[in-house]
């Protein structure tokens, strides 16, 4: 009983002077500056700054609209433009070389690790979706966009797809 008296003394003799101390401080922290700053009419004394105030807004006038027929077909040449590139023989051969070349062997032809893609007959749909999934191979064939891009997708099929 003695013990615990004492062990009760020491920690309020620690304790009630430190949180006596913490709310003095929270005390002091929020009296902040009053209205002191400003006079009773409402302005500031002299010699004392001015607070800066945002200006206020402008707005210039729209950007007008251009002709959504015209337009659109800016788009479409645009696009069939894209379309009419070759896909890059020669980068779809280096990204087969650094991605694929190590168990479907050089030049697709196959190893015993993994089957030749010589002779490749899905469509370039199904082979984005087989490499981007996995398919039924598994996680071995899952290249996400930051290990392939779009681009260098189709340089891989048009490079295998070229190898007949």
């Amino acid at each position: 009983m003695v013990q615990r008296k004492m062990n009760t003394t020491r920690f309020t003799s620690r304790f009630v002077p430190a949180v006596a101390v913490l709310l003095v401080l929270l005390i002091l922290a929020g009296c902040g500056p009053g209205d002191e700053l400003t006079d009773p009419d409402g302005e500031a004394p002299a010699g004392s700054e001015a607070v800066p105030t945002m200006p206020a807004a402008r707005f210039d006038q729209p950007t007008p609209v251009t002709d959504l027929e015209e337009a659109s077909e800016a788009d479409k040449q645009a696009d069939e433009e894209e379309a009419a590139e070759e896909p890059d023989l020669a980068m779809g051969e280096f990204v087969y070389g650094n991605r694929c070349a190590e168990c479907h062997g050089e030049g697709a032809a196959g190893t015993d690790q993994a089957s030749a893609l010589v002779g490749l007959t899905l469509s370039e749909d199904e082979f984005e979706d087989l490499l981007r999934t996995g398919g039924e191979l598994g996680p071995d064939h899952l290249f996400g966009s930051t290990k392939i891009s779009p681009d260098g997708l189709k340089a891989v099929y048009a490079y295998l797809t070229s190898l007949e």
